[in-house]
């Protein structure tokens, strides 16, 4: 294949695989929202129903998905609220006496509500979006507000009838679809895994970084993706109170996949550890892995569409799972204790995986694939898991509103941040009558974000994609000439800025600009409109970004260090649950679940942190990017390690030995070391490195032993933290207090 080819291929790749992400079905509810009162309110000639256009369009942004009861609250939430911030704008916008402060009162109000979650997070700033519309909008009486306010509201009732009514789903269809995801991100690290372990046999062998972007990459994704199926499904059981049986089975299917984590992370650990050749047990354990993603991806495919499969399809991949076992059982009695390990965690997954095919078979199926019949579950939920459901609930929490009425609340000094912007635009707008002034305000509102990072972003993405839209809307604006025309051209334009959305913020601007250009052209052919829309969007971009710089901003190099001794804890507390359980001789599965869980979102906090610090500080991140970045790298790799120690079965003589326990306790003070490095920000030589003279501590199993191979990987990872905590304050980014 010439080069050519394979460009031509490679690009085609990339552009199916944007589409398959594009959402097409929101974006055509979004389209029909929008038109269909375009279309009636011209053929009725009822202007008033742009407004209900305005509403129904916005109500479809505010709905983000999930169960129906989470869906409505943000509907009527963005109703009730556009509507009141519509007819508030409407009547004070043409006057800075009411305009200021209503204004002031009315973005905080919202910005800060923020702070409860959903429903407000996703209804609160399109609710400002349309208060700013009403700003806009002609000087008009209270009563012709009050009426456009009406219509307003009409059209969220029509998004919500077209969302939940016209366009209905399968109510446990978005739990389905989060609980796939989960067994889909497992698929696709194990793949990983097994495309590094199988090059470990050849010529190609993969570097150390490959692994390092392994682990960081995938877990990173599972466990967004686990945490996203547990509020699923408490989603689900807020629903229907009932304790049902699709419920139960997507919780177990859940919760296998929380195993099925750490079964995944010990294999990957122990295959980046090999160097040899290996064995023919060896092989035959890395051939396995194939047919354990194989299975997941069959799981996920299930849950997230039913296509053809029957029971006998169901019957055929649950007996493959059950011959694994078999298959391995005959290298599980070799002598080399790295092959038996390894076995072990391919034939508990595979059994893992034998009952999260069953359960989603009775899910889907309504049949288990098993010949004798038996539920895979039990009739009720174990405690934790109705801790963990209770846990997810969607119920605002009021007390919030008090624990950050504080200046060292990130919302708080966002929504403050909002407030004098949105103040500052309104005074500019009316004192200095700037023509179509409220897309300026829209601008600031939009970009403005509660962290620098990503105001800077959404700052570069909203004004260059602005700016493609303007210039083409000012084409269309000189072409178009008739309503119907354009709410046809409209509805292309609608579907495709929300349909790309999840891909691109830019692209969705430039979509977005040219519909709501010719949505609110003053007559046809006005093609200046788009020009003073592109102005406006530059001016209220500025502004945001300046107010970012100088209006109390929080720079994420002054949080990090927060996480980074977060996770540093949540990585201690895990170590030492282990030691309990090694040392009780009572290995508790919750116990250490629930630890690598909070040892995993610790670590997801810790890598969002560095990504906005190394976005907001790219003039200065040479200095210190390197050292921050392996440091996160190496804290996870060190959960990661601690996990398959987790997964060590038996050998209590070893786990009880003295050499075993003294190790233990040495990591957990070098752990306390660093801790305390970070946080009292004390210099390098304050305290000495704790150490332990090994020598003397006769280990009791080989150096090929698993156990004491990962030992001797957690030493080494707290000496390179050890070191990239030292640079990192060599480089001024952690200065001695």
């Amino acid at each position: 294949m010439t080069a050519f080819a394979q460009s031509s291929t490679s690009r085609r790749a990339y552009l199916l695989s944007l589409i398959r992400q594009m959402d097409w079905f929101r974006g055509l509810r979004a389209a029909v929202a929008l038109c269909t009162p375009l279309v009636i309110g011209d053929l009725a000639g009822l202007p008033i129903l742009g407004w209900a256009a305005l509403g129904g369009f916005e109500a479809i942004l505010a709905d983000t998905g999930g169960p129906y009861r989470s869906r409505l609250a943000s509907l009527a939430t963005l109703s009730f609220g556009g509507a009141t911030g519509l007819f508030l704008g409407c009547i004070t916008g043409r006057s800075l006496v009411w305009a200021l402060p209503v204004t002031i009162a009315f973005c905080f109000f919202w910005s800060f509500l923020a702070v409860l979650g959903q429903p407000f997070t996703s209804a609160g700033l399109l609710v400002q979006v349309i208060y700013i519309c009403g700003v806009g909008a002609a000087p008009v009486g209270w009563q012709t507000a009050l009426g456009w306010a009406g219509s307003l509201f009409v059209g969220g009732v029509w998004a919500a009838v077209l969302s939940l009514v016209l366009w209905p789903l399968d109510a446990y269809r978005p739990a389905r679809l989060a609980v796939a995801e989960c067994y889909n991100e497992l698929a696709s690290f194990l793949g990983s895994v097994y495309d590094l372990a199988t090059r470990e046999q050849t010529s190609r062998k993969p570097t150390p970084s490959l692994w390092h972007r392994l682990a960081q990459h995938h877990q990173y994704r599972i466990r967004r993706a686990v945490e996203q199926g547990w509020q699923a499904i408490a989603n689900i059981q807020a629903e229907h109170q009932a304790d049902s049986t699709r419920a139960r089975q997507l919780v177990v299917l859940l919760e296998h996949a929380d195993l099925l984590i750490a079964q995944t992370v010990a294999l990957a650990e122990h295959l980046e550890a090999q160097t040899s050749g290996g064995s023919s047990c060896l092989q035959r354990g890395i051939s396995g892995l194939s047919d354990l993603r194989s299975a997941e991806l069959w799981i996920a495919s299930l849950l997230a569409r039913r296509r053809k499969l029957t029971v006998a399809h169901a019957r055929a991949k649950w007996s493959e799972m059950d011959r694994l076992p078999h298959y391995l059982a005959g290298c599980l009695a070799t002598s080399d204790p790295g092959d038996r390990f390894l076995l072990a965690q391919v034939t508990k997954s595979a059994l893992i995986l034998e009952s999260s095919i069953e359960s989603a078979s009775l899910l889907r199926l309504g049949k288990s694939p098993e010949a004798a019949g038996t539920p895979a579950i039990a009739t009720a939920h174990p405690e934790h898991v109705l801790q963990r459901l209770k846990q997810a609930q969607l119920r605002p929490n009021l007390d919030l509103l008090a624990a950050n009425f504080t200046f060292s609340s990130l919302t708080l000094r966002h929504a403050l941040r909002v407030t004098v912007v949105c103040g500052l635009d309104v005074a500019l707008i009316l004192l200095l009558h700037i023509d179509h002034g409220y897309w300026l305000l829209l601008t600031s509102l939009i970009v403005l974000q509660p962290h620098v990072s990503g105001t800077l972003r959404r700052g570069l993405e909203r004004v260059g994609g602005t700016i493609g839209g303007g210039i083409l809307a000012a084409l269309l604006a000189v072409v178009l000439h008739s309503q119907l025309v354009i709410a046809a051209v409209l509805f292309p334009l609608t579907l495709l800025s929300i349909a790309v959305l999840p891909v691109s913020y830019a692209a969705f601007a430039f979509f977005l600009t040219p519909a709501f250009v010719l949505a609110w052209l003053p007559y046809s052919g006005d093609w200046q409109l788009a020009l003073i829309r592109i102005l406006n969007t530059f001016v209220g971009a500025v502004i945001a970004v300046l107010a970012m710089t100088f209006l109390f901003p929080i720079y994420e190099r002054d949080r990090a260090p927060a996480f980074l001794l977060a996770s540093l804890t949540a990585d201690r507390r895990y170590l030492e649950h282990l030691a309990e359980a090694w040392k009780s001789d009572s290995l508790s599965d919750r116990q250490l679940a629930s630890a690598r869980r909070r040892a995993g979102l610790a670590h997801n906090d810790t890598e969002e942190s560095l990504e906005r610090l190394l976005a907001e500080s790219w003039p200065r991140r040479l200095p210190f990017a390197q050292f921050a970045t392996v440091f996160v790298t190496y804290v996870r790799r060190f959960a990661q390690s601690v996990t398959t120690l987790t997964t060590l079965r038996g050998e209590s003589e070893w786990k009880n030995s003295g050499p075993v326990q003294s190790r233990l306790a040495l990591i957990k003070q070098r752990l306390l070391w660093l801790e305390d490095q970070l946080e009292t920000r004390k210099s390098a030589d304050s305290s000495p490195w704790p150490g332990l003279n090994l020598d003397s501590l006769k280990p009791l199993a080989s150096n090929n032993h698993p156990g004491e191979r990962q030992l001797e990987r957690m030493e080494r990872q707290t000496e390179i933290l050890r070191r990239q905590l030292k640079s990192l304050r060599e480089s001024n980014w952690l200065p001695d207090s």
